[in-house]
């Protein structure tokens, strides 16, 4: 049903966010996103919140990044696997380890279901630097129509 519901709507700005499930009692959300072809992610957090992502439509690329340093709002981060994700695949993050990207590879519309440990309405996105080096950034989220 949220397949239905979510395909052919990504936005043309970004990829779009939206609310599925939300059980307080659980701390657990459910949040379907609808990527349009060549939408992104930055390199991004997950703030200290474990999340399972799975594709059900399309292909997605997931671009793992290590984080090696820390100095203020600067960070280094090493760019490590890269997981060429289809329908029916689905990976973790935990913290520490949630920095990646996500990239729709196709050339068509994709979308993901994310369940997360809990609401996240906050994130940092890291903006590439010289070298391995990025700006920390806080960014807000917020749930599409």
């Amino acid at each position: 049903m949220f397949v239905e519901r979510a395909r052919g709507r990504p936005k043309a700005s970004s990829y779009a966010r939206r609310l599925l499930y939300r059980d307080p009692a659980l701390g657990v959300t459910a949040v379907v996103m609808t990527w349009g072809a060549g939408q992104s992610t930055p390199v991004h957090d997950h703030a200290g919140i474990w999340c399972v992502e799975g594709v059900v439509l399309g292909r997605m690329d997931v671009i793992q990044y290590e984080l090696q340093e820390e100095e203020a709002e600067r960070v280094r981060f090493t760019r490590r696997d890269c997981v060429h994700a289809t329908v029916g695949q689905a990976g973790c993050l935990i913290p520490p380890f949630e920095h990646h990207v996500l990239a729709n590879v196709s050339g068509q519309t994709s979308i993901t279901l994310h369940i997360y440990g809990g609401e996240m309405s906050t994130c940092n996105i890291y903006l590439p630097l010289e070298g391995d080096w990025y700006q920390r950034q806080s960014r807000g989220l917020h749930y599409d129509e």
